[in-house]
């Protein structure tokens, strides 16, 4: 996912402040600077405009005042929510995430370095940071479950594939379950930094990480598992590379859809040979494990 601001969008109000509301719409791309004269009004800082490679759809959101935000709904239509803090109290560490009783994911290094090592346990460093996917997000812990599920049963020796990794989670993830090799890939040069540097600070050296796109990229051969953390238009669009990707017999594991969507993301892979095993719903969010025929 790309972020772009309008000019008037530096050192932005923190969503979350008190008495902060979210208004949001979408729109196309082609409009994003007639919205954003039309939304000088609101001052510096208020307003963003975010992008998704291969969408040509662009999503206004704006940290208002109450009657600021009605004011919005009413002239522009749109959506309304209060906003949330999702910062939280920068001083106290995140609490580590627990999959399956065999992954724990470490947001804070101090945390990561009180750990008791067990065995047949792995524990991992993923900080938030500007990257996607820190195992906070309902999306990305469902995918990490199913993860886990599935290569309690799979031999030795099994592959994986990461398409838009974010962080790298999924992948150092699979490698820390067993994975000998993962190839992990992002659109987002600022996601490759990061996710290779998470797979340094864990020592993770079955993971390859690069910059690619997912619409132009193309698998040496096919894998096990294939994880894709991508939005819905995107993975519908790569259901044939996917498929390309996965063994017949292997599994995909696709998060980051919203609820509404799923029935769509679902069809597009029945119709190349994929069956559904389990999809999961969290809140706005879907997350779901196919298998290729």
């Amino acid at each position: 996912m790309k972020r772009m601001e309008n000019p008037s969008t530096r050192n932005p109000a923190p969503p979350g402040a008190s008495g902060l509301w979210r208004w949001s719409r979408l729109t196309s791309e082609k409009w994003e600077d007639a919205w954003a004269e039309r939304l000088q009004f609101l001052g510096p800082g208020r307003a963003v405009f975010i992008g998704w490679p291969g969408s040509r759809s662009v999503r206004i959101e704006a940290y208002v005042e109450e009657r600021t935000a009605r004011r919005l709904v009413k002239d522009f239509g749109g959506k309304l929510t209060r906003a949330r803090n999702w910062i939280g109290d920068p001083g106290r560490p995140r609490k580590p995430l627990r999959i399956r009783g065999r992954i724990t994911i470490h947001g804070d290094a101090s945390t990561f370095a009180a750990r008791q090592p067990r065995a047949g346990h792995a524990d991992l460093l993923v900080p938030a940071g500007m990257a996607f996917g820190t195992g906070d997000h309902a999306t990305t812990a469902s995918c990490l479950r199913m993860l886990c599920d599935l290569a309690k049963g799979l031999r030795p020796g099994w592959r994986a594939i990461d398409a838009g990794t974010g962080t790298g989670i999924l992948a150092i993830a699979a490698a820390a379950l067993g994975a000998v090799e993962v190839d992990a890939f992002d659109y987002d040069p600022v996601c490759v930094r990061i996710a290779k540097a998470n797979a340094r600070a864990n020592k993770t050296r079955a993971v390859r990480i690069s910059a690619a796109d997912i619409l132009k990229w193309a698998p040496a051969s096919p894998v096990e598992i294939v994880m894709a953390n991508l939005f819905s238009d995107l993975l519908v669009k790569a259901a044939p590379v996917l498929r390309r990707a996965t063994k017949r017999g292997g599994w995909l594991l696709f998060s980051g859809v919203l609820r509404p969507q799923l029935p769509e993301v679902l069809a597009a892979f029945g119709e190349i040979g994929f069956v559904v095993e389990r999809t999961v719903v969290r809140g706005r969010w879907s997350a779901g494990r196919l298998k290729r025929k």
